[in-house]
């Protein structure tokens, strides 16, 4: 595993408030981790921005292919979805149809790719991640792997609680009762409304050298990399590039954070205080997961890919001039571990549904990976509850979007788990 720098120029604008960065709070990273089982090599790669689009995705793959010969099929390329950075450049046209930024990124700036200063950070985020891969590939050496969970349901919640719809003649709950209210509490719901699903489990991923010594540790949840972001307008990791350096920190471990179906999920608490709570508390849990870990076959690598059209609604259609939009799932398993992808943000019901279904006992799935697919999707019905996450610009697929993506990922795993 290795990591390099790819914190952009403070001359860089934030796309959050079109004007360019106020300070760099702490830098942020791309991570590589490259697998070989003397017949697959494999890399995955996080970078910890707001996306991973599939112009970017191709781009990297291309250039790793080209520089180091690992096949682009074979690279898996995840974003923390860290919403104080920037969102992934584009690097070539006709991956989204005529779709090129999405509406996020230029909501208030236009396009930048004729900045100097963005285009040299363009430059510096290709170059920065080939070279990890490479040095990961450098530093290979022989492991096992060592897998541990940990409850996080205290660090997450459900943005999207079910609300009541008959019975309730009044309420005490007070207007606008979310982050920035002083008396919020994410552990209270009022209004009647029932908690949305979270997934609880962090799974971690530790490989251990010959004399027993971590050289690389994996772990993985769902919950948007949103903690500090809206109080700071710099550039910063957040939570989970905070973890990453706890672990190097505390444990003395090489870290990586793979995101999961985080749409519908926010971190527990906001501000810079809760980010530098949450990253203790997880490196003590991973530190647990860790001490009772168990030790599982991985002598064989097996990779695919599938790419399934997604239909889009009215809106969507506008927006690229498509009338379906490709998403590619990707699946890299490690013995009976399963890493399987979905583009865009997927939120807890695709990950519920993949696990269900999963021929693989030991099933991660993540999203932001690969592509920005239809942005948010969910299960059949989800757009029936309304919300910021089904908006007409926020969520492009029509409803059945979220289950093609779901039975393709099934397939995908039946596929490589017959070849184990």
């Amino acid at each position: 595993m290795a990591s390099a720098n790819i914190t952009p120029s403070l001359k860089v604008k934030n796309w959050v408030t079109g004007n360019p960065y106020t300070e760099i709070h702490d830098s942020i990273y791309v991570r590589a981790l490259v697998i070989d089982d003397g017949t697959n090599r494999a890399a995955i790669i996080n970078w910890e921005l707001v996306d991973a689009g599939e112009s970017a995705t191709a781009e990297l793959r291309k250039r790793i292919n080209d520089r180091l010969g690992i096949p682009a099929d074979h690279i898996m390329v995840n974003a923390t979805h860290n919403h104080s950075a920037p969102w992934s450049p584009v690097y070539g046209e006709g991956h989204r149809g005529q779709e090129k930024d999405t509406w996020w990124a230029v909501r208030y700036m236009p396009p930048q790719y004729e900045d100097p200063d963005f285009r040299d950070w363009m430059n510096l985020l290709m170059d920065k991640s080939v070279s990890a891969v490479a040095q990961a590939m450098d530093s290979m050496q022989a492991v096992t792997m060592w897998l541990g969970r940990a409850d996080i349901s205290g660090f997450v919640q459900n943005r999207r609680p079910i609300p009541s719809t008959e019975g309730i003649e009044e309420s005490h709950m007070p207007e606008k009762f979310n982050y920035r209210h002083p008396d919020w509490d994410p552990r209270i719901l009022g209004d009647g409304m029932r908690f949305g699903p979270i997934d609880r489990t962090m799974t971690v991923l530790s490989f251990r050298n010959q004399q027993g010594s971590d050289v690389a540790t994996i772990f993985h949840l769902a919950a948007h990399a949103v903690s500090i972001y809206p109080f700071m307008d710099g550039i910063s990791g957040d939570w989970p590039g905070a973890t990453v350096r706890a672990l190097s920190e505390i444990l003395g471990s090489k870290g990586m954070f793979l995101q999961g179906t985080a749409g519908d999920i926010n971190p527990w608490r906001r501000g810079d205080l809760a980010v530098t709570d949450m990253a203790r508390e997880l490196t003590e849990l991973i530190k647990l997961a860790k001490k009772y870990s168990a030790r599982v076959s991985a002598d064989t690598i097996h990779i695919d890919h599938a790419v399934v059209g997604i239909p889009l609604t009215e809106p969507g259609k506008s927006t690229t001039a498509l009338e379906y939009i490709d998403a590619e799932t990707q699946v890299i398993s490690l013995g009976p571990v399963a890493i399987v992808t979905l583009p865009g943000e997927p939120m807890t019901g695709l990950g519920d549904y993949i696990r269900e279904n999963s021929p693989f006992e030991q099933t991660l799935v993540l999203g932001y990976s690969n592509g920005k697919g239809g942005y948010y999707v969910g299960m059949p019905g989800e757009k029936r509850k309304g919300g910021y996450e089904i908006g007409e610009k926020t969520n492009l697929g029509t409803d059945n979007a979220g289950l093609l993506l779901v039975q393709t990922a099934v397939e995908l795993l039946q596929k490589v788990y017959e070849k184990n």
